[in-house]
């Protein structure tokens, strides 16, 4: 998707689909009578007869041939504009793509101006229409069979910003440059995300974080079979005990010439796809499952997008990736493992494979010496059962970290609640034959997680844990997602970084 900011004093092509926002009881734009008069008229009577409030999402369109700007011009409904905010924008241009998606419009243009009010000024909303434009028209199709010499077509193809605001200029296309990063970095996870367990797996994620790399002139480096030996990381090596694929430890770097300023890991759980081992998960969804690398992706995407915007950090992102299944040798429960610090741990389920991963990453990460560790997981049904998809879970052992990461998710729509990390949890865990136990027992699930990673954070090290399980899949297209992976956490991770102090 191309975004691109235009003046109103431009010379310009005319568009598919010219857009306006209107707030209920308020005035419709005065730009819309110095461009398009004749819809002005029109509209002042459908306002006035009452056909149109201007209700958020409420529609209001008018086909016209003659029109100097597209051949149809719609005037969105905003809500009131005391209530308006940035996720009601997020939701009116899921609205707007939908619209356009309908009539098959390739060009909208869009009166900028018009969407700026209540607690949205006009680079949020510049910013806003980048960002959910790429989202919204996003699907997942490369598998469907077309017929030759006839590619699909996405729609729309392109948004032109329109202006009047010329001193804002600079500032405006410095949130379109960024937003188009972010856009393009949540489409990457959501892409590799999507991919069918039968093409993606640790091998083949290697092999694209590798890609990425060179084109993003940032280092990675793969740790295979033989060195998690040699480093005996055992949580890594027990869970891909039944794969057919070798495991790996993705790792990228960024900004090691940053490193003074600290250093901030992102580490990303890469399960590509979860049967559940011997602890077998039911058939009813499991083909979801390859979403449980959904971490990864975040992180191998943020990685990329902090690459592409030249953030002055040192990033290093860590993606534990293998595949949680059954075949001659696979983990066992009762098995005890030695994890690489050094604990032993007794698998008392092998469907709690995410954070035996993790846990080897995490204790990988000391050799960077971080200043904050953020780790990113579709960890625990039991987080997804308490926030549903509206919410993904928080949890750590730094309060201001905590408090930066659900900042970053309230400004990107990325909503996080924190929920307590208290030492009694702990309980839980503790093992009778070894240091720990996977599980925690039927109660506190997501909470009994986070007490687990815990035991391998780097000691005197600030760590945030997010789990993803509720908000990583869409089961139904929604107005920034396809039906498939949301991307959840690059938009969150790059502001976060943005505004790192």
């Amino acid at each position: 998707m191309k975004t691109v900011l235009s003046s109103i004093s431009s010379k310009r092509s005319k568009a598919d689909l010219f857009v306006v926002g209107y707030f209920e009881k308020g005035k419709l734009a005065k730009e819309v009578s110095q461009l398009e008069p004749e819809f002005a008229k029109q509209a002042a009577a459908v306002l006035s007869q009452g056909r149109f409030e201007g209700k958020h999402n409420q529609i209001f369109s008018n086909f016209n041939e003659n029109s100097h700007e597209a051949s149809e011009i719609v005037l969105i409904g905003l809500g009131q504009s005391k209530n308006y905010e940035p996720a009601c924008l997020r939701k009116a241009v899921g609205k707007i793509v939908a619209v356009a998606k309908e009539r098959k419009a390739a060009g909208v243009r869009i009166l900028l101006d018009s969407f700026a009010g209540g607690k949205v000024n006009l680079s949020d909303a510049a910013g806003i229409f980048t960002e959910i434009s790429s989202l919204a028209a996003y699907d997942f199709d490369k598998y469907k069979s077309r017929k030759e010499g006839k590619p699909k077509k996405n729609y729309p193809q392109a948004i032109d910003l329109l202006s009047a605001q010329k001193s804002q200029g600079k500032t405006l296309e410095k949130q379109i440059q960024i937003e188009t990063a972010i856009a393009e970095g949540v489409l990457l996870a959501r892409d590799l995300i999507n991919e069918p367990g039968n093409i993606m797996n640790a091998p083949e994620l290697s092999r694209r974080a590798r890609d990425l790399a060179q084109r993003k002139k940032i280092s990675c480096k793969i740790l295979g079979e033989s060195e998690l030996k040699r480093l005996k990381m055992g949580g890594l090596l027990a869970v891909n005990q039944g794969a057919t694929t070798p495991p790996a430890l993705i790792i990228l770097e960024y900004g090691s010439r940053f490193k003074s300023k600290g250093t901030v890991c992102l580490v990303g759980k890469g399960v590509t796809f979860d049967t559940g081992g011997i602890s077998i998960k039911p058939a009813k969804d499991m083909e979801k499952m390859k979403y449980d690398m959904s971490g990864a992706g975040a992180v191998i995407a943020t990685l990329g997008v902090v690459a592409d915007l030249k953030l002055p950090l040192h990033v290093v992102g860590l993606a534990p990736t293998v595949e949680n299944n059954v075949a001659a040798n696979p983990q066992r429960p009762g098995d005890i493992i030695r994890m690489y610090n050094g604990k032993s741990v007794e698998v008392l389920n092998t469907d709690a494979e995410g954070r035996l991963i993790l846990a080897d990453a995490l204790a990988y990460t000391a050799l960077y010496k971080p200043r904050a560790i953020l780790d990113i997981a579709t960890l625990t049904g039991m987080c997804a059962a308490t926030f549903s998809d509206k919410a993904s879970g928080i949890l750590g052992n730094d309060e201001r970290l905590i408090a930066k990461v659900i900042k970053a998710g309230e400004q990107t729509g990325e909503r996080c609640w924190q929920l307590p990390l208290w030492e009694a949890y702990g309980d839980q865990i503790k093992g009778h034959h070894s240091d720990l136990y996977n599980i925690g027992g039927a109660y506190g699930g997501t909470i009994t997680a986070a007490m687990f990673l815990k035991e391998f954070v780097p000691e005197k090290t600030a760590w945030a844990h997010l789990d993803i399980a509720g908000t990583a899949w869409a089961d139904s297209v929604r107005y920034d997602s396809a039906k498939g992976a949301t991307g959840v956490g690059v938009r969150l991770f790059t502001h976060l970084l943005l505004n790192w102090k």
